[in-house]
């Protein structure tokens, strides 16, 4: 049996080109139902299909290069340590999270784990939220940015 090897996820937005382009979306639909125009409509949604591949392709790369600068300004960090190495990498998993999700995640203790953000905060790879002192919550921005696009 053939396998599909399909993504659990999907990769990338083709109804934002849609919606960027709903004049043109009705008008093609129009086209089909009044002069039977299959082949405008299939162009019309190819070329979206290319458009949305190139912006998700773009993301992609935007992410890795955000991940991978931030990541070496980090391991460049002198007070960086195991327990900012492990918080750093589940940034892409949780960008927003709590001192307690960065203690349990890796499963360290809550001084560790409060020194471990400090240090990202210091390097303003992830910013405090709420501005309490306690219960606060941080957010890697720069990362959520980047998938808000």
């Amino acid at each position: 049996m053939e396998t599909w090897s399909l993504l659990s996820e999907p990769l990338m937005y083709l109804s934002g080109y849609l919606k960027r382009h709903q004049a043109e979306y009705y008008r093609r639909l129009s086209a089909i139902r009044t002069d039977g125009d299959w082949e405008g409509w299939v162009s019309y949604f190819l070329e979206g299909v290319e458009v949305a591949a190139l912006e998700a392709e773009r993301n992609i790369v935007a992410l890795a290069s955000l991940v991978a600068a931030d990541r070496r300004r980090l391991l460049q960090a002198p007070k960086a340590g195991p327990a900012s190495y492990r918080l750093f990498e589940l940034l892409p998993l949780m960008p927003r999270f709590s001192i307690e999700m960065a203690r349990q995640r890796p499963h360290t203790t809550f001084p560790t784990a409060t020194a471990a953000v400090r240090l990202l905060e210091d390097l303003v790879i992830v910013r405090e939220l709420t501005g309490q002192k306690k219960n606060r919550s941080y957010s890697y921005q720069a990362y959520i940015d980047l998938l808000s696009r």
